[in-house]
């Protein structure tokens, strides 16, 4: 039986030192019938030319520069290689994890076997003993759902799923986001499908960084403004498509994170506080008095709690 053709998409910037590894445990996975499609970022290091022998030696891999109609970042490489796929399963990965051996096997053999859009795996660390990951996986409480996944009561990583192409490619990553990204193009998939099924198998290996963008995060005011952004994004791209109770949890989740930096970001308090009238009706004075003393007062906790009812009643 011929295997169908898997196309893994890379983005990379500046991993010249890692990511020949990462490729090298693509080079030596158990199902042979895949394309790599590595998006080079404007590495400033000498990724290009690590790229270029890889390639040289197995023309299964794609060597692509992002063009400058694509936004900088993971996102905008993405995309781009994402238009250049000709698999018809797709795979997200990044260039300093790697996959196991069967990483492609298992994907594709439960996606047949279950007869589903998309298949979720599971990753670990490679070069640490936390088991935050092992927590970050919840399958065995919740199913998977539109509703579950958007509130995050389920989650996955951006290299734990397997998805029919035709299905990835009617979706994009925003490329205006710089942090919860994934967040926000699984968020679009879960909208389209969720005929999907969780396999409880490692295989991804995660390299952990003490360097690594999320750590870099350190700023809280940065971290929650972020955060705001692309949940507050994510709600105005798929808000038609919601139900009443996912809306409220997920307004709820921006208020959270307008708690945290004390502040509206004055760019979105207009078009959010109308949108949260819309959902939240009166209880929208809450809101404001909130902010008023979280800002004034470092108060306003009372408030806060009172709204998370309210979404969750």
């Amino acid at each position: 039986m011929n295997q169908p053709l898997v196309s893994i998409i890379i983005p990379t910037y500046n991993r010249a030192h890692l990511i020949e590894e990462t490729l090298l445990s693509i080079t030596n996975q158990v199902y042979k019938n895949w394309e790599c499609i590595v998006v080079d970022d404007g590495s400033s290091d000498n990724s290009i030319e690590v790229l270029k022998k890889i390639s040289i030696r197995d023309d299964r891999f794609k060597i692509l520069i992002r063009p400058e109609q694509h936004l900088s970042g993971g996102n905008g490489a993405r995309n781009y290689g994402l238009i250049n796929a000709s698999g018809k399963y797709v795979i997200f990965f990044d260039s300093d994890d790697l996959m196991t051996p069967d990483h492609i096997k298992v994907k594709v053999d439960n996606l047949i076997k279950y007869d589903v859009d998309y298949v979720i795996t599971k990753t670990k660390y490679l070069n640490d003993d936390d088991d935050f990951l092992d927590r970050y996986y919840t399958f065995n409480k919740f199913k998977i759902s539109t509703h579950n996944f958007i509130v995050q009561k389920v989650n996955w990583l951006t290299y734990d799923v397997l998805i029919k192409a035709h299905l990835a490619k009617t979706i994009r990553f925003n490329e205006d986001l710089k942090s919860g990204q994934e967040y926000n193009y699984f968020s679009k998939l879960v909208i389209k499908s969720t005929n999907a099924k969780f396999i409880d198998h490692y295989v991804t290996l995660r390299r952990k960084h003490a360097n690594s963008k999320q750590f870099n995060l350190h700023k809280e005011n940065i971290k929650w403004k972020r955060s705001f952004i692309a949940m507050w994004t994510t709600y105005l791209e798929i808000n038609n498509d919601l139900e009443l109770r996912t809306k409220k949890i997920l307004l709820y989740k921006c208020v959270r994170t307008i708690y945290r930096q004390k502040d509206f970001i004055t760019d979105h308090k207009i078009k959010f506080l109308k949108e949260f009238y819309k959902v939240f009706g009166m209880h929208t004075y809450k809101l404001l008095l909130m902010v008023f003393l979280r800002k004034n007062f470092n108060k306003g906790y009372n408030f806060r709690e009172n709204l998370k009812k309210i979404a969750n009643a």
